[in-house]
């Protein structure tokens, strides 16, 4: 490295540099986290990054001066690792709004307690939820109404529900209407012991959906299971249907 050259007031010029960069730094940080804005939170970790290279330029300066040593060139190479590292974590922290990250289980049961408090919802399914940073919450639902209801109700109370998350949580949802039949006591009865079948696999497992088409000879069940976890659903439906069986054996004996 070639010789350093210095004055005092270009010290003096550092300090001050350093000490406002890092009260930027950490004012921008604190709005950040108060109004969860990823890009006042980057613009925080680039005034930071300011801090660092110029700190290193002033201690690059103190011991030259007090030792005589020219430690310019490792000191910079000490800050690009420093700013390149910052980067990459930058990067990865401003690129999960834009592809969308995964909302928190808390959201997830806000949505779900408060749809189902309104009057005329019996159930819920198929929940999705995009979010892409602060107010920009998509979600679509799936919502069970009664399938003897009249549909303009029904289709009124989805569509009150929707505009109150959009005024009150800011949150754009869609709702799919799902008319079931809670009327007739032959699809109760099959309802519920589907249910408890389902249940008896695992505790994970729930249905919904579900619907019966009537015949003469034999009824067709038709429903959704929901299950967690990858390459479950083929084993759940095959001993459901070997419990199914096993119960109509035990039926025609």
């Amino acid at each position: 490295p070639e010789e350093s050259s210095f004055t005092w007031i270009t010290i003096g010029v550092l300090v001050v540099s350093i000490l406002l960069k890092l009260w930027q730094g950490l004012f921008y940080r604190k709005i950040g986290k108060t109004i969860s804005s990823t890009t006042l939170e980057a613009t925080s970790t680039d005034s930071l990054n300011d801090v660092i290279s110029t700190s290193a330029v002033l201690a690059g300066i103190i011991i030259t001066l007090l030792t005589g040593v020219n430690l310019d060139g490792w000191l910079g190479l000490l800050v690009a690792v420093l700013i390149t590292i910052s980067g990459i974590r930058l990067v990865m922290e401003t690129s999960q709004p834009l592809l969308g990250m995964a909302p928190s289980q808390e959201l997830v049961q806000s949505i779900y307690s408060r749809i189902l408090s309104y009057d005329g919802i019996i159930g819920l399914h198929d929940l999705e939820v995009h979010s892409y940073g602060e107010g920009r919450i998509f979600a679509s639902v799936h919502c069970e109404v009664d399938a003897d209801q009249d549909i303009m109700i029904s289709h009124d109370i989805i569509d009150n529900i929707e505009r109150d998350f959009l005024q009150d949580s800011g949150i754009h949802l869609v709702i799919h209407l799902d008319p079931v039949q809670i009327h007739d006591d032959r699809t109760q009865k099959l309802y519920h012991q589907v249910r408890e079948m389902v249940a008896q696999l695992s505790p994970e497992y729930s249905i919904h959906d579900f619907r019966v088409v009537w015949g003469t000879t034999h009824s067709n069940l038709i429903f959704d299971i929901d299950h967690d976890y990858i390459g479950s659903g083929k084993a759940a439906i095959e001993q459901l249907s070997q419990k199914s069986r096993r119960k109509n054996r035990k039926k025609l004996k």
